[in-house]
């Protein structure tokens, strides 16, 4: 195992606190991006995951997103009670389960917060100039392949330690 290099002990340059700090920045500027919209950045996200995959369930959204099926259950019970978003119970052959669909209520409003909030990736990317920001945009993609592969191994690391 590698170690990180020695910042002199000062806890700002560690990788994790580097994301968190501009995870959060960037997330507030983005839900200002959104201010005129009913919805934050994580009903959009779920709106485009339910746009992209009709029917869909919160199960299968949880697997494929950081969040948990409680907090995604949140944003959606949200989001129908605005008027955006439809569940309909189905039968998958392997039991029931509730499918989420768009209401064209939802699909309007997910439109017009999917451009506000294009054009705020592209003064992000006009802040870092194009060639950063392509490059910033491949290395976080691979660092999320990474993590997300340390991810069953911590769980297992935990689970050998009890």
């Amino acid at each position: 195992m590698s170690t990180p290099p020695n910042y002199e002990g000062r806890w700002e340059h560690w990788l994790v606190h580097l994301l968190w700090a501009v995870s959060v920045r960037t997330s507030m500027l983005g839900e200002g991006a959104l201010a005129g919209s009913p919805l934050t950045l994580a009903g959009l996200g779920l709106l485009e995951n339910v746009n992209a995959r009709p029917g869909i369930t919160i199960a299968e959204i949880s697997r494929r997103a950081p969040q948990t099926q409680q907090a995604l259950s949140q944003v959606a019970a949200r989001l129908e009670k605005l008027g955006f978003l439809e569940r309909r119970l189905v039968d998958r052959g392997q039991g029931r389960g509730v499918a989420l669909h768009l209401t064209a209520a939802g699909e309007e409003a997910r439109a017009r917060a999917h451009e506000a909030t294009e054009a705020f990736e592209a003064v992000l990317a006009d802040a870092l100039g194009a060639d950063r920001h392509e490059r910033l945009i491949a290395l976080l993609e691979e660092m999320r392949t990474i993590v997300g592969e340390l991810e069953p191994q911590r769980i297992a690391e935990a689970a050998g330690s009890d």
